[in-house]
């Protein structure tokens, strides 16, 4: 994130760049709070008097209570479409996965592969390092299964170039 120095922020104060420099900097405050801190400081005892001329005494009590009135009504559809869109997207992302697996074959080639797998791993008598053992037999029964999927995978394509 780039950020502003001191003196650029003085110019923005004081209207001396471009309207679209000026619209640029503007939303880097929103987003960024060490430029917020530099362009706060630069406001001075005459810019809070006039400010203070031109609002109201009430103008903090009616801000906090539309900000409250706005929250509210933001908060509701937000999480009601925020739900929705993750629903449907999970749905729609489960879906396409299924058809693709369900096309390629894979459900039926993982039924053949399974057997082959639990035939792979094999059982030791030897305990000596139980936690080796474990791991290797991981690493054999991923590989095996791997390589199942990168057969089938070959098979089907040989077979779909013909």
């Amino acid at each position: 994130m780039k950020h502003y120095d001191y003196i650029e922020w003085l110019f923005y104060k004081n209207g001396m760049l471009s309207q679209e420099k000026s619209e640029e900097m503007e939303q880097h405050l929103y987003s960024c709070d060490t430029c917020m801190e530099i362009f706060l400081s630069l406001i001075d005892e005459k810019e809070e008097k006039s400010a203070g001329k031109i609002i109201s005494d009430d103008f903090t009590s009616k801000a906090i209570r539309d900000i409250s009135k706005v929250e509210q009504i933001k908060s509701k559809s937000k999480q009601t479409k925020r739900a929705f869109n993750y629903q449907f997207g999970y749905y729609a992302a489960v879906a396409s996965v299924t058809i693709i697996l369900t096309l390629g074959g894979f459900y039926v080639d993982l039924v053949d592969a399974v057997p082959k797998i639990s035939a792979s791993i094999e059982i030791t008598e030897n305990n000596s390092n139980g936690i080796a053992d474990f791991s290797n037999k991981i690493v054999n029964s991923a590989s095996s299964f791997l390589l199942s999927i990168e057969n089938t995978e070959n098979n089907w394509r040989e077979n779909n170039e013909r």
